[in-house]
């Protein structure tokens, strides 16, 4: 057993001192006022004061440290795993690109087998298809010549005879079939997500309520917000049921966009993810992100023709922009824990320091960088 002791620790909605966390195995079993476990055979964590939060959950993401989901191989998905716990990660999502059907078929069935045993470092929840559902005029750094209409049929292809780990799938609304294959999905679970689109304000209204109340990478590679045509990002700033994904990296997305953003929707229908690709955590220099070459120069990922190709974020360095542009950390937490893990149906065992929830724990210090984190009651080896 673990007890952790002598922290600030995020607990229902903001941050409290004076309570212990007691950890058996791979849980989290009881949360009591400091000094109540004298008698416990547990050993001793320290916080010295400092934060204690959920693991971080992150819904999309291609890879990091030189490795891609699409290598679909057992040893990549080993590499991403193992460096995003370093940052804080305890949970994600493997996040495709668009690619043949094969391909994509190949990451699955990798993805389904390496979720079979316990690998240690971050823990894979499903996969996230990013594509090939895209509308090819917001295909952003996807490729056009694989970009299928998203029918039930098309979806089967993609799925069929793979296990049950698809949570999350993100479809241009205004596509042939799209508003038919979102109900086949609720039937089974899994999240539709609305991005990659042209669609107009009429259009994205009528995907969110076929049921396509999660936003890919909001603002990026979908209609901006227009006076007369508000467009995707206007119906979406428009319908309070729709929780949006942010990329806060400082790239992407400028911070007064970011502050909008997170003032209409709230921390609970905010999402932060990484988008991160395989160079993340690695110098400057020439990749690839599905298939496609990517320039990284300063940190950036761009293709050719300047077309963002992902990020090298990680989440910590997240909650550290969102707090420096003026967000409070109470606020950027369940940004980074709890909505995430509510989006793909996880948050009764996900992104909550909670009794009966995974034992899944960062500590960090006064400025909010990662000392030690904990998977299901495993301390990470950096």
């Amino acid at each position: 057993m673990l007890l952790f002791t002598n922290s600030k620790a995020y607990i229902d909605g903001s941050w409290k001192t004076g309570l212990e966390i007691l950890v058996d195995q791979d849980k989290i079993v009881d949360i009591k006022p400091q000094g109540s476990y004298k008698e416990a055979q547990a050993k001793i964590v320290d916080v010295k004061g400092t934060f204690l939060t959920p693991g971080f959950v992150d819904i999309h993401i291609h890879g990091s440290n030189g490795a891609d989901v699409m290598d679909a191989k057992e040893e990549s998905l080993q590499n991403i795993s193992n460096y995003i716990a370093g940052n804080g990660t305890t949970s994600w999502l493997a996040t495709t690109m668009t690619v043949s059907i094969n391909e994509i078929r190949d990451s699955l069935h990798a993805v389904g087998k390496y979720m079979d045993s316990d690998h240690g470092g971050a823990q894979i929840l499903g996969v996230h298809l990013e594509g090939p559902f895209l509308s090819p005029l917001a295909k952003g750094a996807h490729a056009e010549e694989h970009i299928i209409l998203p029918t039930i049929d098309n979806y089967k292809a993609i799925t069929d005879g793979i296990p049950d780990i698809v949570r999350l799938i993100t479809i241009a609304p205004e596509q042939e079939g799209a508003l038919e294959l979102v109900p086949y999905l609720k039937e089974r679970r899994v999240t539709a997500s609305l991005g990659h689109t042209k669609c107009t304000y009429q259009q994205c209204c009528m995907g969110i309520e076929a049921g396509m109340n999660h936003v890919c990478h909001f603002y990026n590679a979908m209609t901006p917000l227009n006076h007369r045509e508000p467009g995707a990002v206007g119906a979406i700033f428009d319908n309070d049921s729709t929780t949006i994904e942010l990329i806060a990296d400082l790239v992407h997305i400028h911070p007064a966009a970011l502050r909008l953003a997170v003032k209409a929707k709230g921390p609970h229908k905010t999402v932060l993810i990484t988008d991160a690709m395989s160079a993340a955590g690695l110098a400057d220099g020439e990749y690839e992100l599905g298939g496609l070459p990517v320039t990284v120069k300063n940190g950036e990922a761009r293709q050719d023709d300047g077309t963002l190709a992902g990020s090298t974020l990680s989440q910590d360095v997240a909650l550290r922009n969102m707090i420096k542009i003026g967000i409070a950390s109470e606020d950027v937490i369940p940004m980074l824990t709890e909505t995430p893990a509510r989006e793909i149906g996880a948050d009764h065992y996900k992104g909550k320091l909670a009794v009966g929830h995974d034992a899944d724990i960062n500590i960090l210090d006064e400025e909010f960088f990662v000392q030690s984190t904990y998977t299901q009651g495993k301390l990470v080896k950096k």
